[in-house]
């Protein structure tokens, strides 16, 4: 067996880093250590701002996970660096990186007031096992369905949620965590990607029925 570099499998690689940083983000998030400021203005009270430099670091980890994802997919169509690994771990990496994380958020770390509803994860991951199971069964109808606009939006809207919450709730600011604005900070993008997520989940078993339907 021969080791060394290869050009060709610069996106392979990049996805064998996606996989390898998940378990980094995911320990990041689940601790809280870095420097505290606290400020009280009314008698009794102790209201507080808190800086959280493990998210800090977990959210820039994220970041750099994410634009692999997007590196990978550059190189692969602009050089035709397609391998069986790439297309095989190329999307688990995605849905493990974006799962992990918003399950993590959905566990609401005791330290922090962010709370991602529990039903955001459990449907995104429904969705894309259902997905995934019509997928391998239309390939195995020699049936192929490109994945449809929608469905990038969706992950694109899930990256930018998800950075959003890093690094607003690296800043746990206790006096106004109750607030309708700061709701939609932490919630907004995370429903618009749900959305997004089971429309194009349908669209897609959609496309898939009607192009087996063709073929019968």
């Amino acid at each position: 067996m021969k080791f060394g570099f290869k050009k060709s499998n610069i996106p392979n690689y990049l996805t064998i880093l996606r996989i390898v940083l998940v378990p980094i983000i995911i320990i990041f998030s689940c601790v809280n250590f870095g420097p505290k400021l606290y400020w009280s203005h009314l008698p009794n009270t102790d209201y507080g701002i808190y800086f959280n430099l493990s998210w800090v670091l977990a959210g820039v980890l994220f970041i750099i996970a994410s634009f692999t994802d997007f590196l990978d997919g550059y190189l692969s169509r602009k050089y035709h660096w397609v391998s069986d690994f790439g297309k095989l771990w190329d999307p688990i990496a995605d849905k493990l990186l974006i799962n992990s994380v918003l399950i993590v958020f959905a566990g609401a770390n005791p330290h922090l007031s962010m709370k991602v509803y529990f039903i955001i994860p459990i449907l995104m991951i429904a969705r894309d096992t259902i997905v995934d199971a019509f997928r391998m069964y239309a390939a195995s109808k020699s049936v192929v369905v490109a994945a449809n606009f929608y469905g990038k939006l969706k992950t694109l809207t899930q990256i930018i949620a998800i950075i959003l919450i890093y690094f607003v709730y690296a800043w746990d600011f206790n006096a106004v965590n109750n607030n309708v604005w700061w709701w939609c900070v932490q919630n907004l993008f995370m429903w618009i990607s749900l959305f997004l997520s089971l429309m194009s989940g349908g669209i897609y078993i959609y496309q898939i029925n009607k192009r087996l339907n063709v073929k019968k």
